[in-house]
């Protein structure tokens, strides 16, 4: 398995495998709704990721294809809270056609790694509330819940 920054040719398979995974996600949570011309603008902001220094886009790969990514970037704090900065996970999704031994913790090492050295110490985290086994994934971590985000319909 190779982990690198990802490149502007990796964006199509990486969007795949992004539609993929709220694929999954949409069976267990009606309420994830997605536009017609979703995919495009995934597209189009991954391009930009690529290119921001605040944001790092990792994609693992295996034999030569891309069977997973990890997007993290730094944001601010809240004012007058700490930490002054955080990190967001972004986007994470792995080939959910076979098995690949490792991969979200490789890509999770990497992205924790510039996160450090970017002198961040918190990753945020928002895992899906019907999928229990990404929370078992993040809690087996060390992830712990801070917050409960709520969605009121107006």
């Amino acid at each position: 398995m190779r982990i690198r920054l990802a490149e502007a040719p990796d964006i199509q398979a990486a969007a795949r495998l992004w539609r993929e995974r709220v694929a999954l996600l949409q069976q267990s949570d009606p309420s994830l709704r997605l536009l017609p011309d979703a995919v495009a603008l995934w597209s189009e902001a991954a391009q930009k990721w690529i290119g921001d220094t605040n944001i790092r886009f990792l994609v693992g790969e295996k034999r030569g294809a891309l069977v997973g990514f990890a997007v993290v970037g730094i944001a601010p704090g809240k004012p007058g809270r700490q930490p002054q900065s955080r990190g967001v996970l972004l986007e994470m999704a792995v080939d959910l056609h076979d098995t690949h031994r490792g991969l979200s913790d490789q890509l999770l090492a990497q992205a924790t790694r510039w996160l450090r050295e970017s002198g961040v110490a918190l990753l945020e985290i928002e895992a899906p509330a019907r999928c229990p086994v990404e929370g078992a994934f993040w809690r087996a971590r060390g992830a712990r819940p801070r917050s409960e985000c709520l969605w009121l319909p107006l």
